[in-house]
């Protein structure tokens, strides 16, 4: 038995080897004969069209115009190519449907730059546009015309068409993107028309036409106006399909190529066959809009002028420089094979026919061995299909399980807060975040709705929003809302809601994603105040700011600078436009002055007179500074401009008026010099006059005196006693007629002679005249307050004149008082001027009389009961005066006087001005 197993193992083992050695023979064979009959295979026999796959990014429409004419056409048949071309949609997120197989090729954007360098093997075969037609667009009538009006705005973007190169103007322009609120793009024109968003990311080739044909006019916002310009609808495909064929590639880009020079050149044709495309005619399209859109794509593809899906990989290089200096991605990251580069070419022809040789040699080789293998390996197989069911079960519950694990963490330790409630509303369960904004436990919560929980003003929006999403019109909606905190305030809070459905439809969830914003609302309402504080200052001020981008494009008006100008709000000028708005005779000193500015970073403020649009002339204050990068190159410039037409009118109304000030001036010196001279003439014969009262009447004077004494002393007992009481009454008449005199000549010799100013002790002066007034009348009792150090600029001598009359005088008016009071000292006005005084409980006068106290020869109190001449109050007013001060006095008749004064700032009068 043994022997015959035996050699029944040796017969199989030797059938294996003939099958074998038939096999390789036959390999062999075809491969000794193939040169020979290849060449006719290769042409009576065509290989099957290899299947490839291409996702748009979007809906039919012209945009991809060029992919269909080759389609068509049988560009891509020729190159051995069956290619299904996959419509796109908000649902089919390009770039990871071609990296998960789901696609060979794939049309993306500046996304994919950014994917390439996050790691993903992705590479760009070529750009169709060679610039991008990504636009914010909004409504015109909302008057949204500049990034930083979109501040505080909703603007709905899709995240994975053009969202980075929106971000991407929003910090070259120095906008925090959080201060916009972005909502999930819906792809929906009657959001932005009928006012739900404020603006709406969009492809410059077709929405603007939509919204015209809706009879609403659009206004655009582009990223080349702010220097963000990058590549659009990129061909690519990853690194994984290159390397299995290269030639694949090679002919998918040539076919291409040949389909959008058609699709160029036969324009209408194409715009037929997309209006037959499901869903073209119901989503609006129009043979109007599909011409329009070809017309406007021209100007983006450039096909006139480098060939279709030209690239510069130094462009890309910029772009991504630009993306990483806006902190957008890393910088750094090198770009070595992301732009695909063909390989040598290669007959099609040749290729087809090694191809089929040696797939047919390959095929009859291995036949042999593949018939002997075939049972054994179905054994096996099914084998390892068993182990492989009960380990993938294993798995699917440790995954499970570890899923479930995550999601508890991720919920239990998520920054943002999470909610669940039922469909109409009330809480199921939160997470810790949830519940630190809020301020209530979970018990407390899951007594609660949601309604319950939101601010009564916000409570309406709500609802409706709910409603939408109940009732499906929505999946999903984000709002900025106000919650009830627990214990009284409230907090604001960006929620995005999200409705769970079971498997037939039916809502069983809401979700909602909070996120606590009551500091950013705090913050863009202050910096929205002090928008309109700079608003109101600009316009007050006639103050409005510019900015130029040196790398190109056009200048950047505020409003009031556009006003100033007289252009329409949110002109754009170039700068060789603004330098024309210059006068001619400031125009090239402008010119240079920028150029400086720009080149060397000198700053620059500069008056100057400009012709606005109307043909006025204004005049206007021109500030600028330069603004460098990190490498220290200039980059931008920017200044403000004011108009100042009105200051430089009044500068020469000033001037006409001070050269007008300058004559009267003139004019006034001459008379006052004319005056003067007068006055010395005046005084000299004064002097004459005080010489001649001095002799002429002190000497008929003295002789009355004389005689009259000689008489008493010699005759008095002749003329008895009324004699002598006429005789005295006579001397006494002399001596005040000597008195009068000699005052008359003091006073008028106070205004001829300088001043000599020097430090003067009031309080030591005042001392002094006293204690001379107690020696006199030692019997009499006062009491007397002199305040200290009462130290002064003026003349010494006739500042002592001034302290003797009125602390004399003070003396004199108490006299019938038992006790006399008299005080001296200085108070602080209210003007903050230093007043000095003398008070004193005399007899007062009547106030009035006020107006003849400081008058030569006025007295207020009959001669029999105060006796004086009448001269020493003027001669304190003439002194006062001469020292810049002035004087007044207050009293109660019979109940005392106060005398007040002051010094001036210790300049000498001038003489006019005394007398």
């Amino acid at each position: 038995m043994s022997s015959f197993i035996s050699l029944f193992g040796f017969l199989s083992l030797r059938r294996e080897w003939r099958a074998s050695g038939i096999a390789i023979f036959s390999a062999f064979a075809l491969m000794a004969g193939g040169v020979a009959w290849a060449p006719a295979f290769g042409a009576s026999q065509a290989m099957p069209p290899e299947r490839v796959t291409l996702q748009l990014k979007w809906l039919h429409q012209f945009q991809f115009a060029g992919y269909y004419a080759a389609q068509a056409k049988g560009f891509y048949r020729d190159e051995g190519l069956d290619v299904e071309i996959l419509e796109g949609g908000a649902d089919k997120p390009v770039i990871a449907r071609v990296l998960g197989g789901q696609a060979d090729f794939g049309i993306g954007d500046s996304d994919l730059l950014i994917s390439r360098i996050n790691g993903q093997p992705v590479v760009a075969v070529a750009a169709i546009f060679q610039h991008t037609p990504y636009i914010i667009m909004s409504r015109q009538d909302r008057n949204i015309r500049t990034p930083s009006d979109l501040i505080g705005k909703t603007v709905m973007l899709s995240e994975d068409q053009g969202a980075i190169q929106f971000r991407a103007m929003l910090k070259r322009e120095g906008i925090d993107p959080g201060l916009v609120n972005i909502i999930p793009q819906r792809w929906k024109l009657d959001d932005l028309i009928n006012g739900k968003v404020d603006a709406v990311s969009a492809y410059a080739t077709a929405a603007p036409a939509l919204m015209r044909a809706r009879g609403v006019v659009p206004a655009m916002m582009r990223g080349v106006d702010y220097g963000i310009d990058f590549y659009g609808d990129i061909l690519f495909t990853t690194q994984a399909h290159i390397a299995q064929s290269s030639g694949r590639t090679d002919a998918f880009l040539r076919a291409t190529r040949k389909g959008w020079d058609y699709a160029f050149s036969h324009e209408d044709e194409l715009v037929d066959l997309i209006l037959q495309m499901d869903g073209a005619v119901q989503r609006g399209l129009t043979r109007q809009t599909l011409s329009e859109e070809a017309r406007v794509m021209r100007s983006f593809i450039l096909p006139d002028v480098v060939e279709i899906g030209h690239m510069n990989p130094a462009r890309f290089d910029a772009t991504a420089r630009t993306l990483a200096t806006l902190g957008l991605v890393p910088a750094g990251i090198p770009l070595a094979g992301f732009v695909y580069e063909p390989p040598a070419a290669v007959s099609p022809r040749l290729l087809r026919w090694m191809t089929a040789a040696g797939f047919a040699v390959f095929a009859l080789a291995l036949l042999g061995l593949l018939w002997n293998m075939q049972i054994r390996r179905r054994v096996r197989e099914r084998t390892e299909q068993l182990q492989a069911e009960v380990n993938h079960r294993t798995e699917v519950q440790q995954q499970l399980k570890a899923s479930q694990d995550m999601t508890q963490l991720m919920f239990g330790t998520a920054a943002a807060g999470i909610a669940m409630t039922t469909p109409d509303g009330k809480f199921l369960m939160a997470n810790p975040a949830y519940h630190a904004t809020v301020g209530y436990a979970q018990a407390e919560l899951q007594v609660m709705d949601m309604r319950e929980l939101t601010h009564p003003e916000d409570r309406v929006r709500y609802e409706e929003m709910t409603r939408q999403l109940l009732a499906g019109e929505v999946d999903t909606f984000s709002h900025e809302v106000r919650y009830l905190k627990r214990g009284g305030g409230d907090v604001w809070v960006r929620a995005t809601v999200s409705m769970v459905r079971s498997a037939d439809g039916v809502p069983t969830h809401i979700i909602a994603v909070t996120e606590d914003i009551t500091q950013r609302r705090a913050t863009e309402e202050k910096l929205r105040q002090s928008e309109v504080l700079l608003e109101i200052a600009g316009r007050t001020a006639q103050l409005g700011g510019w900015m130029l981008d040196l790398s190109g494009g056009p200048m950047t008006w505020s409003d009031e600078v556009c006003k100033i100008h007289e252009v329409p709000m949110g002109s754009k000028p170039l700068l060789h436009e603004v330098l024309q708005y210059c006068s001619p005779e400031w125009r090239e000193k402008i010119t240079a002055t920028f150029r400086r500015c720009s080149r060397d970073g000198v700053s620059f403020d500069e008056e100057l007179e400009i012709i606005t649009a109307s043909g006025r002339r204004v005049w206007v204050r021109a500030i600028a500074e330069a603004l460098r990068d990190d490498s220290g190159a200039i980059t931008r410039v920017q200044g403000a401009y004011q108009d100042i037409t009105e200051r430089k009118q009044a500068e020469h109304r000033i001037v006409r008026l001070n050269a007008e000030l300058e004559n009267r001036v003139s004019r006034r010196t001459a008379s006052l010099e004319a005056a003067n001279r007068e006055l010395a003439s005046v005084n000299r014969e004064l002097e004459t006059f005080s010489y001649s009262v001095s002799h002429d009447l002190r000497s008929p004077l003295n002789t009355i005196d004389g005689f009259s004494t000689l008489l008493e002393r010699t005759s008095g007992s002749l003329v008895g006693e009324k004699g002598r009481h006429y005789l005295s009454r006579i001397r006494a008449g002399t001596r005040q007629m000597g008195d009068l005199i000699e005052g008359l000549l003091s006073l008028a010799k106070l205004s001829r002679d300088p001043l000599q100013f020097g430090v003067v002790n009031l309080s030591d002066i005042a001392r002094q005249v006293l204690q001379e007034c107690m020696d006199r009348e030692p019997v009499r009792e006062a009491n007397v307050c002199i305040q200290e150090s009462l130290t002064v600029q003026g003349d010494p001598r006739l500042l002592s004149v001034v302290i003797h009359n009125l602390v004399g005088n003070a003396w004199k008016f108490t006299s019938k008082r038992v006790v006399a009071h008299i005080e001296m000292g200085c108070e602080m006005a209210v003007n903050g001027e230093t007043v000095y005084f003398v008070k004193d409980n005399g007899a007062g006068f009547d106030m009035a009389y006020e107006d003849k106290l400081f008058t030569t020869f006025q007295r207020l109190h009959s001669p029999s009961d105060f006796s004086g001449s009448g001269i020493g109050l003027a001669t304190v007013q003439r002194i006062i005066a001469r020292h810049g001060g002035r004087v007044w006095a207050h009293g109660i008749e019979g109940q005392g006087a106060d005398f007040y004064f002051t010094l001036g700032d210790g300049k000498a009068a001038s003489l006019s001005d005394t007398l």
